[in-house]
């Protein structure tokens, strides 16, 4: 996972008096993406989180998503990290929850590679959940930027358009969100506070 899009989120919530729960797909700690540290990348948030004892414990005893119901949150934040494209993208308990969220009209958040987790298929109509739906992600010229188009499993961008995304993107590490209904979706790290106020906004409102 990006601390980076978990740092955003955490404090935009709770601060505004929002309880977050953390879950991941196996529960525990998830991985922490290496590209979370350095120049350039890390914000005010991250600081904060390191340092925060309370936040950093929700972060490591994460509950598995076998153990939560979408239908028991106000919406969902999908933090980004490169092992998202592992996890989630394929997964069809991932899938599941996500869709039924949209349905109920709960807003869904994600954000960099955390995008992945709308690469999958309704489970009762067996169409991409994102075919139609404008969408943003990490994008393909960021991903080689990063160094990582030759690790990752696929292209999220390519994927994405590949199922039908209506694909947007503003220019490379810049704040971008798009917003389709209950979906908001968040280009890169650099999104996380913006796309994270659209989610309060959106539980609020």
């Amino acid at each position: 996972m990006g601390l980076q899009t978990f740092a955003a989120p955490y404090y935009v919530l709770t601060e505004a008096g929002v309880e977050v729960v953390v879950a991941s797909v196996r529960g525990g700690e998830p991985p922490i993406d290496p590209l979370s540290f350095g120049e350039g990348v890390e914000t005010v948030a991250l600081q904060r989180l390191t340092g925060d004892a309370v936040a950093m414990g929700l972060f490591r005893d994460s509950r598995p998503l076998s153990a939560v119901s979408a239908e028991d949150y106000d919406g969902l934040f999908v933090a980004g990290g490169h092992g998202g494209m592992w996890d989630l993208a394929d997964n069809a308990r991932v899938a599941t929850f996500v869709a039924a969220a949209l349905d109920a009209g709960k807003p869904v958040v994600a954000v960099c590679h955390g995008v992945a987790a709308l690469c999958g298929l309704h489970p009762a109509t067996g169409r991409p959940l994102v075919e139609g739906r404008k969408v943003t992600a990490l994008t393909t010229r960021e991903e080689i930027e990063l160094g990582r188009a030759a690790v990752v499993p696929f292209l999220l961008e390519e994927r994405l358009v590949g199922l039908g995304a209506v694909f947007e993107e503003a220019p490379a590490f810049t704040s971008h969100v798009v917003a389709d209904g209950p979906l908001i979706t968040g280009q890169n790290m650099r999104s996380a506070d913006q796309a994270s106020r659209s989610l309060l906004a959106a539980i609020k409102g």
